[in-house]
């Protein structure tokens, strides 16, 4: 469903001289900022361990197909590394990412004033006190912020498809 709007190009796929006609996946389309922050549009939703974006969008939309809509709009363009990890993909992902996931990433204290549970990063030479979150604990966190995403209210998906089709057509 998501490529099919999209312009199609001649394309020699094998380098034999011989095009094919496919869809210009160079195509970027992304949602318009006035859209991504009005709130109202959106129901905050806390994705579960092994859910994808396809089992969200069947569950939330009836449709699998529309897996596009809940990416585009969390801003996840890579479906593997944006999408919350299970917790066995996120071990084997911090294993090859550091040599040493246990390693220190860096150094963090709480905010002064304000919501004190916020958490700053600082060099530890500046706050002796700091606090050392390991490489390992950075990635868990980070994966776990990618958990809370928003979908669109279903009363406006028909008309955010049909602006979708619009502006991939028209190119603007």
């Amino acid at each position: 469903m998501y490529f099919e709007n999209f312009p199609t190009i001649a394309y020699d796929v094998t380098g034999n001289k011989i095009f094919q006609t496919v869809s210009d996946i160079l195509t970027r389309v992304v949602a318009r900022t006035e859209i991504k922050t009005r709130d109202v549009l959106f129901t905050k939703y806390q994705i579960m361990e092994n859910e994808t974006p396809e089992s969200v969008a069947y569950d939330y939309y009836g449709k699998s197909e529309y897996h596009w809509i809940v990416l585009m709009l969390n801003q996840y363009y890579d479906r593997y590394y944006d999408w919350p990890m299970t917790q066995r993909n996120l071990q084997a992902y911090v294993i090859n990412k550091y040599s040493n996931p246990d390693g220190i990433h860096h150094y963090e204290i709480s905010q002064k004033s304000g919501n004190t549970n916020t958490k700053i990063k600082v060099e530890l030479t500046d706050e002796p006190a700091a606090t050392s979150v390991t490489n390992y604990r950075y990635e868990i966190e980070l994966n776990e912020d990618r958990k809370q995403i928003k979908l669109l209210d279903g009363t406006y998906l028909t008309s955010f498809i049909s602006e979708f089709k619009l502006v991939v057509q028209n190119g603007n």
